[in-house]
């Protein structure tokens, strides 16, 4: 767990006590779903969805090739109990 990815989620969530969805309320992609600029490993920044900043700070690391999406249905959800890992779809 990571409390740095935490704690910087957290300050742009509402926690919907009907769904248990934890609602993202900062910057929206063109998609629908949350993103926000964290800092990599090399000191840099990059833009990165909402739900897998979650699933990285609750849960873990995500496995090359493989992305987080919520199993609710509801884009703007970062609830890392919503949440499961899916591989990319190869073309």
């Amino acid at each position: 767990m990571n409390a740095r990815l935490q704690n910087k989620l957290l300050v742009s969530v509402r926690k919907d006590e009907d769904s248990d969805c934890w609602i993202w309320l900062g910057q929206i992609s063109n998609s629908g779903h949350g993103r926000l600029m964290i800092k990599t490993e090399e000191n840099g920044t990059r833009m990165e969805s909402a739900e897998n900043v979650s699933y990285m700070g609750f849960v873990g690391e995500i496995p090359d090739g493989m992305y987080a999406r919520q199993t609710c249905n509801n884009r703007l959800c970062v609830n890392p109990e919503h949440l499961a890992l899916f591989e990319f779809a190869h073309l």
